[in-house]
């Protein structure tokens, strides 16, 4: 970290897309943490009107705001050269990114953001992971509750299993969400997470959503397609219906495989992981437990369908994306007052190593899965690595867990506790 990028001794957080339905709680966490850890703000901004107005209405701290256009590449360099690391909450990712993480690489800003667009991480993978290193940087794509949550409870086990000299060989993790009445999971869904479908059908360059190695370099890959392939099924547990992981089960599964590859924990770049995760639906007993258990079957046959639009050819792929383009909320969209509060949600993981052991951890959280955790946990990593820089196996194209390397304690303040063992 470049304590004088901002020209003072404070670290500098960056943040584009303020205005979005997430931005807009990203921004006013961003404020308020920032000042309690000694750090900068500035945002970025096309119309700094638009922040400055969301600041009055909402009774915030006016930060630092620069104009900016990501298509202009004079205001992004000057924006991302305030920073010492760039929330982006601008999306579509696709489309809007790139300009972003190479402004990042340039200017030497590590980058984070909340794309489930897996061709876009991969690509960033391949073409920026060792610039991003060199410049001691990391680029760290789905820091929201697409993947973080999995990522981070993975590493937690997989330290607690090092920590007794052993390795861990499974995780297999159900997320079970608490909504206020009135509210359902739907209502955790932004717009902005529908467009990402979008944009994964538009993808010239599209990675194959069973694929869950689409990001694990190097050799490892064909193991993690043998040893964990993704399976899209309904299934009941312990009297539970569970469903494929929503909204998208095939954005995960690549980033626990990156990290188990990329891990400094001993053992683990040696030793595929067998991961599966599921979401709680409910009860699977009378009527309610049959109307579950159809909806558990229908989610994992329109994920299975969209995989298999994925491979359909690009003109067939072109069109397609232009009717749900039509028919989709736009990005920065989503609910909005009452139906937000309430909330919380847990993810319990059981936990196997390669030595015989078996245990047992969990991921407690408050807050709307999409529009209050997404933004807190997002900008809590970045303050962490604007605070304290970037672990050396973070360095490059890497994951949250890696990023937040095995500290827990960072992700309090964005209302999440992680227990192991």
């Amino acid at each position: 970290m470049d304590d004088n990028r901002s020209g003072n001794d404070r670290p500098v957080v960056g943040l584009l897309g303020a205005t979005g339905i997430t931005g807009r709680t990203a921004l006013a966490h961003l404020v308020e943490r920032a000042a309690a850890e000694g750090a900068g703000v500035v945002v970025g901004a096309r119309d700094p009107g638009a922040v400055r107005a969301l600041c009055a209405r909402r009774g915030l701290p006016e930060p630092e705001i620069l104009r900016t256009d990501i298509a202009d590449d004079a205001s992004l360099r000057a924006f991302v050269r305030r920073a010492d690391v760039v929330v982006d909450l601008a999306g579509p990712y696709t489309r809007l990114a790139p300009p972003v993480l190479a402004a990042c690489v340039a200017e030497g800003a590590s980058y984070l953001d909340l794309t489930g667009e897996t061709a876009l991480a991969r690509r960033t993978d391949r073409d920026l992971h060792e610039p991003a290193r060199a410049a001691g940087i990391a680029l760290v794509h789905t820091a929201g509750f697409e993947a973080l949550p999995a990522d981070v409870l993975v590493d937690a086990a997989r330290r607690h299993a090092a920590a007794r000299g052993e390795v861990l060989r499974s995780a297999d993790l159900v997320t079970s969400v608490r909504t206020p009445s009135g509210a359902g999971f739907s209502d955790a869904v932004s717009g902005g997470t529908l467009r990402s479908l979008v944009e994964i059908l538009r993808d010239r360059d599209p990675v194959r959503l069973d694929d869950p190695a689409a990001r694990t370099p190097g050799p490892l890959a064909g193991a993690v397609r043998r040893t964990s392939p993704l399976r899209l099924r309904a299934r009941t547990a312990g009297g539970r219906v569970l469903a494929p992981m929503s909204p998208l089960a095939a954005i995960n599964p690549p980033v626990v495989h990156r990290t188990q590859a990329l891990s400094p924990v001993p053992g683990a770049a040696a030793h595929p992981l067998l991961f599966r995760e599921a979401v709680d639906l409910g009860p699977a007993g009378g009527a309610a437990g049959l109307l579950r258990r159809a909806a558990a079957h229908a989610s994992a046959a329109g994920q299975a369908l969209t995989g298999l639009a994925v491979r359909l050819p690009h003109p067939v792929r072109e069109r397609l994306a232009a009717v749900l383009e039509r028919v989709l909320p736009a990005a920065g969209t989503g609910p909005e007052g009452d139906v937000l509060t309430g909330w919380s949600w847990r993810t319990r993981g059981s936990f196997t190593t390669h030595e015989g052991s078996v245990f047992a951890g969990v991921l407690e959280a408050e807050g709307n899965p999409g529009y209050g955790t997404t933004p807190w946990l997002t900008v809590e990593l970045a303050l962490r690595l604007a605070l304290r820089g970037v672990p050396a196996p973070a360095r490059g194209s890497t994951t949250p867990a890696l990023a937040l390397d095995g500290d827990l304690e960072a992700l309090r303040p964005a209302r999440v506790r992680i227990t192991v063992g």
